[in-house]
């Protein structure tokens, strides 16, 4: 069993009426698994599911034209399969909560189709809108509401990021006062917009008028004087950031999801997560989206955080990167009991590993297909 992220051989759980009550010394013969609580994706988009493959631009800026490009070449149809596709492709590969962005309207229905939890985030973009800011606001708003009747989960209004919203509908957002999940910090192009007025987004915003937001500062000085910075704020990627930036990150008790694949496409910084847990701060991981990030695949995305914490210099272990593809992203989705313990009652997933003998043997060798859900069972 993989417990708070370590592997525990040679034990097995004890149920009585659907709720774990104790471990004891496994009884029979060892099967050829592990069992682990479920995977939470901190961060995903299941809308852009038929973009993978599609977009070819590595830099960040051209990544995001091109995206925006083909999003507007969708049909709603189209949109409409890829989510659930998307939510069936999670559920299979043993992850249970998610923190779902969402501009079209269909990703709700799709997570209810197959079982997940978690929170939605209905994004608000006032930028190159044809709407004005307090219309898109109202109009989020009533999606917002539509998802929750749609998902049976709680949605809100939320920012996409400080570059594509005003900074009067991000105060009236930081206002509400409700869990919010916020691009920050995540290029080099959005640190040069903030430190200096310069830069494609810069470029991009002066020539259509959009107002350009204060310098001399960083994307989380920004967000925490907008009062975006508190305990129920995840920030998503972080990946151009300061130690000042990440002690005020700590003290806000905000948590943060890394995308490592994603990051590592777009050629973004490498955030420095060992630096973010020895401060305190709860991340989780996601997927992001499969234009960036390619194929649902939580073992992948494990792999590739520790692999880009090595080459930093600044590694993680595997335990760490198991407990932010759990317990971290749970908590981060504001769950505090995705703990595999005593007390535990959800399902279970029967990862196949034959002979692994530890947790960096279960992430280098497992792959969606060798994950099976199982229900809690009494002994």
């Amino acid at each position: 069993m993989v417990i708070g992220g370590e592997l525990h051989l040679g034990v097995e759980p004890v149920f009585e009426n659907g709720v774990l009550t104790r471990l004891r010394p496994h009884t029979g013969v060892p099967e050829p698994f592990v069992l682990s609580a479920p995977f939470v994706n901190a961060h995903s988009h299941f809308e852009y599911r038929g973009l993978m493959g599609r977009v070819e631009e590595r830099d960040f800026f051209g990544w995001i034209r091109r995206l925006v490009q083909l999003k507007g070449e969708q049909t709603e149809d189209e949109v409409r399969c890829d989510t659930w596709i998307a939510a069936r492709e999670n559920r299979a590969s043993g992850i249970a909560l998610v923190g779902e962005h969402f501009d079209r309207p269909h990703s709700p229905a799709a997570v209810r189709e197959f079982g997940l939890m978690g929170r939605l985030f209905a994004e608000v973009i006032t930028f190159l809108e044809h709407e004005t800011p307090q219309e898109k606001l109202e109009t989020v708003s009533r999606k917002a509401a539509e998802a929750t009747r749609a998902s049976g989960l709680p949605a809100y209004v939320n920012p996409h990021a400080l570059y594509t919203v005003d900074e009067p509908s991000l105060r009236w957002i930081a206002r509400q006062g409700t869990p919010l999940s916020l691009h920050l910090a995540e290029s080099r192009e959005e640190a040069d917009l903030f430190r200096s007025g310069t830069g494609p987004f810069a470029e991009l915003m002066t020539s259509v008028g959009f107002p350009l937001p204060p310098t001399g500062i960083t994307p989380v000085e920004f967000a925490a004087a907008l009062g975006l910075l508190r305990a129920n704020a995840q920030l998503v990627h972080c990946c151009e950031v300061s130690e000042s930036d990440i002690a005020q990150i700590a003290a806000s008790g905000a948590s943060v999801a890394h995308c490592p694949r994603s990051n590592e496409a777009l050629s973004c910084p490498i955030a420095p997560i060992r630096r973010m847990l020895r401060s305190g701060i709860t991340v989780g991981l996601g997927l992001d989206s499969a234009a960036s990030s390619g194929p649902v695949d939580m073992f992948a995305e494990m792999s590739a955080a520790m692999r880009l914490a090595h080459e930093k210099g600044e590694p993680i272990s595997p335990e760490e990167c198991w407990q932010m593809a759990t317990e971290g992203g749970a908590r981060s989705l504001g769950m505090d009991s995705w703990v595999l313990g005593e007390g535990w009652s959800g399902p279970l997933l029967e990862i196949h590993v034959p002979d692994a003998l530890g947790v960096e043997d279960l992430i280098e060798r497992a792959s969606p297909d060798k994950v099976v859900w199982r229900d809690p069972i009494d002994l």
